[in-house]
């Protein structure tokens, strides 16, 4: 073969991967309706989970303002520590040893991933934790601030985008992902003081108001992908 042949040509694996890839962000939906409105989607999707599964399993206790949405024995927590709130299961989402596959219809699992050092292998786990047609609730954030503690006591590792979250959920039926802030207000609560000052004294509207003024002065294709983070809706 001549040496400038080499590289000529497409690497069918390579372009195999990718048309996968791209399908699976063609099957993720995205819906804004929810973006000002966390707490009305929770409550939503997690009523839902009380009403339609029989057994959910929380991972890293992230549910614990909510857990009276749900029956006693309905519910189940773990975590990779005690980290001061007792979880009924103490292990490692990413290799787990205690937890028993199959057993859940419903999984919960936010703000978690983005702190474990491998969120691959523990949505892997997931999927293997559920029950076929069981449901997964899951929280990860795009644009967001650091916030892991000087002294490592938990790490921050990770940030998905869209396609990122298509890709790591690639092996569920259905995915659906919500918003979480458009992509003006996203870039002010990279500032603390935003989140801490502003919307837990005035809600969600002057973040809506942010991007209302923004997308009209400088509306750009792709900027509805530029946002906080998504919660993403799935079933195995």
């Amino acid at each position: 073969m001549n040496g400038d042949d080499r590289g000529e040509g497409e690497n069918p694996i390579a372009a195999a991967a990718m048309a996968r890839h791209v399908e699976a962000i063609r099957r993720c939906s995205v819906d804004h309706d929810y973006a000002y409105d966390s707490a009305g989607l929770l409550d939503e999707k997690l009523r839902f989970m009380a009403a339609h599964c029989s057994m959910v399993l929380d991972v890293g206790q992230s549910t614990r303002d909510r857990f009276n949405l749900f029956e006693q024995g309905k519910i189940e927590t773990t975590n990779v520590n005690l980290d001061h709130r007792p979880a009924d299961i103490i292990d490692d989402i990413c290799a787990p040893s205690r937890l028993q596959y199959g057993k859940y219809d419903g999984v919960v699992c936010l703000s978690v991933l983005e702190h474990v050092y491998d969120p691959f292998a523990a949505i892997a786990q997931i999927h293997n934790l559920l029950q076929p047609g069981g449901y997964l609730l899951l929280h990860l954030p795009f644009l967001f601030r650091y916030h892991a503690p000087r002294d490592l006591t938990f790490t921050d590792g990770y940030r998905f985008s869209r396609d990122g979250i298509a890709w790591l959920l690639r092996d569920f039926s259905e995915v659906r992902l919500y918003s979480i802030r458009g992509p003006y207000s996203s870039i002010f609560n990279l500032h603390k003081f935003w989140k801490k000052h502003i919307e837990h004294r005035f809600g969600m509207s002057p973040a809506r108001w942010v991007d209302r003024i923004g997308l009209r002065l400088f509306r750009r294709p792709g900027s509805d992908l530029q946002v906080s983070g998504y919660y993403a809706w799935a079933r195995k």
